[in-house]
């Protein structure tokens, strides 16, 4: 059985890209690259391409990974918040451990196509902000009083 069977198939991927997206769209760091995109079309290709990335029989109509981000400039920051983005809401959806870091494992080797840029200004003002954010976040989840949902 594949990752994209055993979770339910092209709806639940679609489900989970679609909260993903939203995440997106709303994160300082990332939100500027959606600004006058099609969304539905978007989070529709963005379905089609992890679902057969996840063993599911769908074909994806959008160009080459590559191709589609170089115009972007997307770094290697932005990079990684899109990636804790992807895990949180997979996390959410239901996605077993071992299934999450074949979608790790994805995103990892697609990062040489998908990063263009060493850096922008709003890496140099957000890198320390989320860095301490997280660290607070640590303080908190190791007193107990931080909410994981």
């Amino acid at each position: 059985m594949t990752i994209y069977e055993k979770y339910g198939g092209y709806d639940t991927i679609y489900n989970a890209i679609f909260d993903l997206y939203e995440q997106m769209c709303d994160h300082p760091e990332i939100a500027q690259h959606f600004i006058g995109v099609d969304l539905e079309r978007l989070i529709t290709l963005q379905t089609q391409f992890v679902s057969r990335a996840l063993g599911g029989p769908v074909e994806y109509k959008g160009k080459p990974i590559g191709r589609a981000h170089a115009p972007l400039h997307i770094t290697d920051f932005q990079y990684d918040e899109i990636s804790k983005c992807f895990t949180r809401i997979f996390t959410k959806h239901g996605f077993e451990n071992e299934d999450l870091l074949v979608i790790k494992n994805l995103l990892f080797n697609l990062r040489k196509e998908i990063v263009t840029s060493k850096t922008n200004i709003l890496d140099i003002i957000f890198k320390p902000l989320y860095k301490f954010i997280a660290y607070f976040e640590e303080i908190l989840r190791k007193r107990g009083s931080l909410d994981e949902s």
